[in-house]
């Protein structure tokens, strides 16, 4: 299935072929960074807001605490002024008590001195400890407030007291009131849910209550004992039962609320002698009448209650002192597990983005070097493995493949393993098809060779038809034969060069490079229409000779089969000054475009093997090779009309110029079998020896060896050389043939040239009769024409088989 069809359309193709942009919210879009971030963000999410509701609850837990370990140390302030104002009322309502029954108005404000400044003293540290808690508890600030405004209002008490317009009870009830005022700053409740931490608080608080109770009734019952059993008030002995009866609930309370060692502490110190004479006396003093009746002195209750009371502030300070440092250690404590925890979930949640960072990018490396190793593979090892194939003409050793290594052992490195498979496959199924192409190559080869073998002998064969052939038409033919024998020869030579074999024809002596382009038109088609001129005396290097032949025909029969049939292909050569020689080749034909032209130069640069597109333009692939081979330039270059061609022949195929003494090399095939191209604008024709300019009118015909009846003549071998033009040869007995010249033709050609027309077979060769009688004139024309032709035989080089050039000039008749 291709991706064209609807099962294979990428993702980002829709109905309608309307291409849209991959949305970001498609996992499979997604990188693999961006796919571990997802992953692990949900539960990052959640662990962070599990753990921050539980930072949150214990911050909250333990400023909660932290202000209620505050408010604990607040109670020692608050418990200490209240021991104070209960001391200053109590001595000011017996004061006051006093002069009521004395009916006095003396007032001894100065004995409550020490009293006022006890309590002053008192009120400045409470204001200094409270003032930086407010703000943060709003209960904590309204009843600080209120027992503030009493605080202040303290000051006019105190002046009604000394001026004596307040009344004993309603300076009592404003103290009380105060005091009250006061107590409830103290803390209340569990704090944090700790239930021994709220007995400890509870058990001072409810020890300072029943203390105050305890006050109340020693100033209830000093201001009865001052006023000498005359009380100012009614009521009061209903007040003070009230009063007992509380202070009784308090400590019953405090029992039930402290813990036992708040108990313990208290049963052992609020108790011995001077709790039993304070129980006796407020027990005395209780009863109507009692005080004056037993004696008992207002001074003695005093002293007796206050020594009570100061036991119950002795354990109030204790349970207060170890209040405080409990509520301060477990307040401590839980800041101490609340950082803790906070620190552990930081480093926690710390630990997992760095190992999920670790993870992710150890994944994003093994995958980025897996993508990187077999970019390597895809783009550089597999080819260079395939191009080393391609290239090796005998079978290689097995290719060892080096396996993908990504340093982990997960999926990764499974990929990792199976693209190293995948690698070995290919490397196995290339070096299978390398030893296949090399098989169809070694095929190629040998079929080339043996058609190449086939047609040396054909042309072998021609060739010597050839020599014994005297009528022109069948010789005629014979040269068309031997042509095609010439092409067919070519088109084997390029399939030995596609399959990478060497051709049979091989030179061992430099060969001009004027012969060069004359063997290699003479391999293509219209070779009539091949214009060629080699400025310099260029020689090529022997064993170079076949194969720039072959590239030389190659180019020409290119240009010739694309240019209209009444253009000729101009080639020139020179010699260039850095050693190199250059070819150039020009067509007037159709042309090329630029596109084409990139292509066919990009194909001869890098030539391919045989396939199809080899097949369809084997000219330039066989050019491409060539040229490869033996490091020779070849380049396409548009002319507007036409296409020009530069050949660069390096100069290590450039050999200097022979010694002229030496032997000289057999003919180039090619050469001998066929018209030749026009060269410099005159008409030649070769035969097996060398190329012979003729005389404008004349034509060459062949002349066998001997003369005679044609079934009479052997035909001559390379090893019998032809005398025809020696001197020293014994005159054959047979009779000469006749040459007969060529009619006059009034036809030229665009060059100015008269256009030949082979004569009739029979007419070219004509046994003459020995007993009949020849004409004078015309014996003697004949005679003529023989002794020149003779003459330029003999100044023609000899073949290097022995043989002459077996053919005479013949003037036209008329």
């Amino acid at each position: 299935m291709t991706a064209d069809e609807p099962g294979e359309r990428p993702p980002s193709w829709r109905a309608g072929g309307v291409h849209r942009r991959p949305s970001p919210l498609r996992t499979p879009h997604w990188r693999v960074p961006t796919k571990l971030a997802a992953v692990l963000t949900v539960p990052l999410l959640g662990f962070l807001v599990v753990t921050g509701v539980q930072i949150s609850d214990s911050v909250r837990a333990a400023s909660g605490l932290n202000g209620f370990s505050q408010q604990v140390k607040l109670g020692v302030e608050v418990t200490g002024l209240v021991h104070e104002l209960q001391r200053e009322r109590d001595r000011t309502v017996g004061m006051l008590a006093a002069l009521s029954a004395r009916r006095s108005q003396q007032r001894d404000i100065g004995s409550l001195a020490p009293e006022w400044t006890a309590v002053d003293r008192a009120v400045q540290q409470l204001r200094a400890r409270t003032r930086p808690l407010l703000g943060s508890d709003e209960a904590l600030t309204l009843a600080f407030t209120r027992a503030d405004g009493r605080l202040t209002d303290l000051a006019r008490v105190r002046e009604g007291v000394a001026q004596g317009w307040l009344r004993t009870q309603a300076v009592f009830d404003l103290y009380s009131s105060t005091i009250a005022d006061l107590q409830a700053l103290l803390p209340a409740g569990d704090p944090g849910g700790d239930a021994e931490l709220g007995r400890q608080v509870r058990g001072f608080t409810d020890l300072a209550r029943a203390k105050e109770f305890a006050a109340q009734i020693r100033g209830q019952l000093y201001l009865l004992c001052r006023s000498y059993g005359n009380p100012t008030e009614s009521g009061w002995d209903s007040r003070i039962a009230d009063l007992r009866a509380q202070r009784t609930a308090a400590l019953t309370r405090f029992r039930a609320d402290a813990g036992p060692a708040q108990v313990a502490r208290f049963d052992d110190t609020v108790s011995g002698q001077a709790v039993r004479n304070a129980d006796r006396l407020e027990q005395l003093i209780a009863e109507e009448g009692a005080a004056a009746e037993r004696g008992v002195d207002a001074q003695q209750w005093w002293m007796a209650s206050t020594t009570e009371l100061q036991l119950l502030r002795t354990v109030e300070q204790i349970l207060v002192d170890d209040a405080v440092v409990a509520v301060g250690g477990a307040s401590r404590d839980l800041w101490r597990t609340t950082l803790i925890r906070s620190l552990t979930a930081i480093g926690l949640l710390l630990a997992a983005l760095m190992l999920s960072v670790v993870i992710g990018r150890n994944m994003a490396f093994t995958l980025r070097s897996l993508r990187e190793q077999a970019l390597v593979v895809a783009e550089v090892r597999l080819p260079r493995v395939i191009e080393q194939l391609r290239v090796s003409s005998a079978a290689s050793p097995p290719i060892r493949v080096d396996p993908i290594r990504v340093g982990s052992r997960d999926e990764v490195a499974e990929v990792a393993d199976a693209f190293t498979a995948v690698h070995r496959s290919a490397v196995r199924l290339a070096t299978e098809q390398a030893a296949m192409r090399r098989n169809v190559n070694e095929i190629f080869i040998k079929l080339a060779l043996r058609s190449q073998s086939l047609v040396e002998r054909q042309l072998q064969l021609l060739d010597d038809m050839e020599h014994a052939e005297v009528d022109p038409d069948k010789l005629g033919n014979l040269f068309r034969l031997d042509h095609l024998a010439a092409r067919l020869r070519r088109n084997d030579e390029n399939l030995l060069v596609l399959a990478g074999g060497d051709t049979a024809r091989h030179w061992s002596r430099p060969r001009d490079l004027n012969e060069i382009v004359l063997a290699a038109a003479g391999e293509v088609e219209h070779y009539q229409r091949v214009h060629h001129e080699i400025g310099d005396q260029v020689y090529i290097v022997g064993h170079a000779v076949a194969d720039v032949i072959n590239l030389v025909a190659e180019l020409l029969d290119n240009g010739l089969s694309f240019s209209p049939p009444d253009t000729r292909v101009e080639v020139h050569g020179h010699a260039r000054p850095d050693g190199t020689a250059e070819l150039i080749i020009t067509d007037d034909g159709i042309g090329m475009t630029a596109f084409a032209l990139a292509e066919a130069n990009e194909q001869l640069g890098t030539p391919v093997g045989i396939d199809s597109s080899a097949a369809e333009r084997m000219g330039l692939v066989v050019v491409g090779h060539l040229a490869r081979r033996h490091g020779i330039g070849v380049g396409l270059h548009s002319t507007g009309r036409g296409v020009t061609v530069r050949v660069t022949l390096p100069a290590s195929l450039l050999a200097p110029a022979p010694d002229p003494l030496d032997e000289p090399p057999p003919p180039l095939a090619g050469l001998a079998k066929a018209p030749t191209p026009t060269m410099a604008g005159a008409t030649t024709e070769t035969d097996s020896a060398e190329v012979e300019r003729v005389p404008e009118g004349h034509r060459l015909v062949r002349i066998p060896p001997q003369a005679g009846p044609r079934d009479q003549t052997p035909a001559r071998t390379d090893a019998e050389p032809s005398v025809w033009w020696s001197r020293d040869a014994p005159v054959p007995a047979a009779p000469r043939a006749v040459l007969t010249p060529t009619p006059q033709v009034n036809a030229l050609t665009e060059a100015g040239l008269p256009i030949r027309v082979r004569s009739a077979a029979p007419a070219a060769v004509r046994p003459a009769p020995m007993g009949d009688e020849v004409d004078p004139d015309t014996l003697g024309d004949t005679l003529t024409r023989l002794a020149g032709g003779i003459r330029r035989a003999e100044a023609e080089d000899e073949a290097p088989d022995g043989t002459r050039a077996e053919a005479v000039s013949v003037p036209p008749v008329g």
